[in-house]
């Protein structure tokens, strides 16, 4: 098969599961956000989005275990044989989970955006940074962690995050989310998102280790 076919084909090994947690976490925590909203519960907008942007080290994780199936499942053998390398199937699995992942961050900063009446740039940063740090800290356990269990210890990673947001939206004396703080939270964006390229081509290396580790020798 073609690699256009290969990559289309990776759909298919996707567990609807992936899908269907991203979309239940998308429509979860903009219900949540309508209703708070609409009972007045929370003393500020801004520690509302706080609280809210915990959805996004969720949408990380909701795909971590496809990532790490070769591994977690002992499944590594079967995919070898594959005409396309480890690397490549990781890669190409990372893409599509990946761009699933955007659009969900896009809606909910639209979402974020006309129900807090706050422009969607600042939202989609907002969201975008924390995002970026559960994909960073995952790719740096991905990387370092070449055991079954490396899964679980990305979500564990991942709930701690998610348990950090949770006490600073508690927390609004900080005033993370203030428009003084925007350097702040762009400086972070760019170290992370650069973290994350690094890493990323230490998980092409790390994938083309392992194959061959794997491959039979005749």
């Amino acid at each position: 098969m073609s690699f256009r076919q290969f990559y289309f084909v990776q759909l298919r090994f996707i567990s609807k599961k992936v899908w269907g947690l991203q979309l239940l976490i998308v429509l979860g925590i903009g219900m949540l956000v309508h209703n708070a909203l609409q009972a007045g519960r929370w003393s500020g907008d801004v520690q509302l989005l706080m609280l809210a942007s915990i959805a996004t080290p969720l949408l990380a994780l909701a795909g971590v275990q496809t990532l790490t199936r070769s591994l977690s499942f002992n499944m590594l053998e079967i995919e070898l044989s594959t005409k396309y390398s480890l690397e490549k199937l990781t890669m190409v699995r990372m893409s599509l989970l990946g761009m699933a992942d955007i659009v969900c961050l896009v809606l909910l900063a639209a979402f974020f955006s006309v129900e807090l009446q706050q422009e969607i740039s600042f939202m989609l940063l907002y969201l975008l940074v924390p995002f970026n740090l559960t994909c960073l800290g995952c790719l740096v356990l991905l990387n370092r962690v070449r055991t079954m269990n490396c899964g679980y210890y990305c979500m564990i990673y991942g709930g701690f995050l998610v348990l950090v947001q949770v006490i600073l939206a508690f927390t609004p004396s900080l005033q993370l989310y203030k428009n003084s703080t925007v350097g702040g939270w762009l400086i972070l964006l760019l170290l992370t998102t650069a973290g994350i390229a690094v890493e990323i081509r230490k998980l092409r290396a790390t994938c083309k280790s392992i194959e061959v580790v794997s491959r039979p020798v005749f």
